[in-house]
């Protein structure tokens, strides 16, 4: 069936406004326009137009809300599929774990290559194992697929459940993120600016459901996919004097191998990671005695603040001494928890590796193990997420559903290979113009990162020799790339680019998420239960009626700021993992599979992975007054909960199976 014309020119007209939108306001930039009044133009421009798209595709109807009538076809499908999936967590953070961690990490810890092949890899196993079947089966949530596979409702209202939790773990991280961006660009609060996101999530997905998600989705996977491509090219060509960010990226590799060889021989860098080392002891020791800790660094912080006002220090050097939680807190339990806070952020520094590769240590490393378990975990989730299986429902039949996996993965990677390269550069950057500099002279740049709402960079100088070491510096990696204009000195118009497609992402999977978590609690819980004989009007009405009350919570639960985002979402990855891939891969694959099964399978993985990412949370730790060795199992990361969850639900899933089968 040939594609429809009006569909490519909803891409063509996407890629057609981005690039008019950017080069006008390139030219606002030279005729001098400011950067807030750019930045805030990408902002409106971007909710108006998602909102538009959602506006004209509304719709009342049961089917086309739900699976968007089940008729996209491929390319379409894949855009909108990889939309959904690049979260605010892929698009900001990898390009900053990337520069921070090293690809292969630091020997200890997973680096950031296991994120970008787990995300990539689990397509494949997606592609390969359920997107053609689950788009055969006619049925338009995943827990109504299971429901059905099964017949019985106690596994639908379990995989409901499941997926409400970790759909709504990664949601709150993603409106996190779009708060953030939203402010950055206009300049608001953090709270307006989620609120002010939130407008443009509800009018795509209030109105149309996965019909309006769906095309927006597409024009979003133009403008990230643009953004991320045009920010490349330019910062190839800045630094290489070419446009092939590849080829740029290995110049810079090349160039930078003595630099890095030069860094790690430095005598001020050893000595910096020993004082590091030393102020971690100094916090194990406060920490086994925190009441008389506190009063002494309260009486050393008295005598240096007086100090500071009588000498008229800067505002700033008071308000950071006044900033110390042993000044202000007058509890000793928030303030154990800001030592071991200070005291994690130290052992991860001091590990970090100063290339993009730590020196290989003999043996098979607790490093390489973590990296294995969290690339395992991050595939099995990626195929096992509900909202991104949902998209094989919206696929025109079981080819086009496995198609659109293919295309997906073009536009994934095409991301992916320019936040790699970007790493390089920046990395390159910071070691040739950041590490070695005086504090009193910095780069223009790290001044504007260090001094802005959100500083992008920290530089503690441990050793006091008033030069800038590689472990003094601390890189909010998170939203690093949002940096990158500013570091390598283009214009500020492609702040505004990547805020845009950061935007993007982080739009396109709140809103896949919150159909999903709406659709689960109608759909899947109240009509299965109380009323499912109800019209498919009243279906539809229900779950935007959740669907808006979801979105509320989400939102004021993200204004109190308690996520690491790349944490939240890698969990969501375990838990997804651990409750729904056991159950679709025995329940699609093996026919003896029974209810029993399926329940104990679900019930199994989710309460295995649940466990352990709690059990080694900080604030449990801080609480049970216990240390990481007590509760980690081999050394596992707790964002690795699905090694153990994956195979618990298989194993309890084909017991379970065998000793209640089904009966006929």
């Amino acid at each position: 069936m040939p594609l429809k014309p009006w569909r490519w020119r909803l891409v063509l007209a996407g890629l057609a406004g981005l690039i008019v939108l950017s080069a006008s306001l390139l030219i606002a930039d030279v005729m001098g326009v400011s950067k807030s009044v750019i930045n805030g133009f990408f902002l409106v421009v971007s909710i108006i137009g998602y909102a538009t798209i959602g506006m004209f595709c509304r719709t009342t109807m049961a089917d086309e809300y739900y699976v968007a009538g089940r008729r996209v076809r491929a390319p379409f499908n894949g855009m909108a599929t990889a939309a959904d999936w690049m979260s605010a967590a892929s698009f900001l953070g990898v390009t900053g774990l990337l520069l921070s961690d090293g690809f292969v990490g630091d020997g200890f810890h997973a680096g950031g290559l296991a994120y970008v092949l787990g995300w990539t890899g689990g397509f494949c196993l997606l592609g390969f194992l359920f997107a053609a079947k689950l788009n055969a089966s006619g049925a338009t949530t995943i827990p109504q697929f299971l429901g059905q596979r099964f017949d019985s409702p106690m596994v639908r209202w379990l995989a409901a459940l499941g997926a409400i939790l970790c759909s709504s773990i990664y949601l709150v991280a993603q409106i996190y993120g779009v708060g953030l961006v939203a402010s950055m660009l206009s300049g608001l609060t953090f709270e307006l600016g989620v609120f002010l996101a939130l407008g443009g999530i509800l009018l795509c997905s209030f109105l149309g459901g996965m019909r309006a998600v769906t095309w927006t989705q597409v024009v979003q996977c133009v403008v990230i996919v643009a953004s991320m491509v045009a920010v490349s090219v330019a910062v190839s060509w800045q630094t290489q004097g070419h446009p092939v960010i590849a080829v740029a990226a290995a110049q810079s590799l090349q160039q930078m191998e003595s630099r890095i060889k030069v860094i790690e021989a430095d005598p001020a860098e050893m000595a910096t990671r020993e004082v590091m080392a030393q102020r971690m002891w100094d916090l194990d020791a406060k920490m086994a005695d925190p009441l008389n800790a506190r009063e002494l660094e309260h009486q050393v912080l008295a005598k240096q603040i007086a100090k500071a006002k009588s000498d008229n220090a800067p505002l700033r050097d008071i308000q950071r001494l006044e900033a110390n939680p042993a000044w202000r807190e007058t509890g000793v339990d928030r303030l154990i928890q800001a030592w071991q806070a200070e005291r994690d952020s130290l052992a991860l520094a001091i590990k970090h590796p100063v290339g993009f590769q730590a020196p290989r240590p003999e043996g098979f490393t607790q490093g390489w193990v973590n990296s294995m378990a969290l690339v395992f975990c991050l595939m099995i989730g990626t195929a096992a997420l509900p909202h991104i299986l949902v998209r094989s429902y919206t696929a025109a039949s079981p080819a086009q559903a496995q198609r659109s996996i293919v295309w997906a993965l073009v536009f994934i990677v095409i991301v992916y290979l320019c936040a790699s390269s970007l790493a390089v550069l920046l990395k390159s950057f910071v070691l040739t113009e950041l590490v070695g500099a005086h504090l009193n002279q910095l780069p223009e740049w790290a001044d504007r990162l260090k001094l802005r709402k959100l500083a992008l960079l920290s530089i503690t100088d441990y050793n006091n020799d008033g030069v800038v070491q590689y472990a003094d510096i601390r890189l909010i990696e998170e939203y690093l790339v949002l940096a990158v204009p500013e570091i390598v000195r283009i214009s500020p118009v492609f702040t505004g680019l990547i805020a845009a497609g950061a935007l993007a992402a982080a739009l396109s999977t709140a809103d896949g998420l919150l159909l999903t978590i709406s659709n689960a609690l109608a759909q899947d819980l109240y009509f299965e239960t109380v009323n499912p004989q109800a019209p498919p009007l009243r279906r539809v009405m229900l779950s935007k009626i959740l669907l808006m009350v979801v979105a509320l919570f989400a939102a004021w639960f993200a204004t109190n700021r308690p996520v690491n985002i790349l944490f939240w979402v890698t969990c969501a990855f375990s838990l997804a993992a651990s409750t729904f891939f056991p159950v679709l891969l025995l329940g699609l694959y093996w026919p003896a599979m029974s209810r029993t099964g399926a329940v104990a399978a679900m019930v199994s993985g989710l309460a295995i992975s649940f466990y352990y990412i709690v059990a080694n949370h900080p604030w449990v730790h801080l609480y049970l007054d216990l240390q990481p060795s007590d509760t980690l199992w081999w050394g596992l990361e707790p964002i690795c909960a699905g090694v153990f969850g994956v195979p618990v639900g298989l194993l309890m899933g084909f017991v379970f199976s065998k000793r209640w089968p089904h009966k006929n």
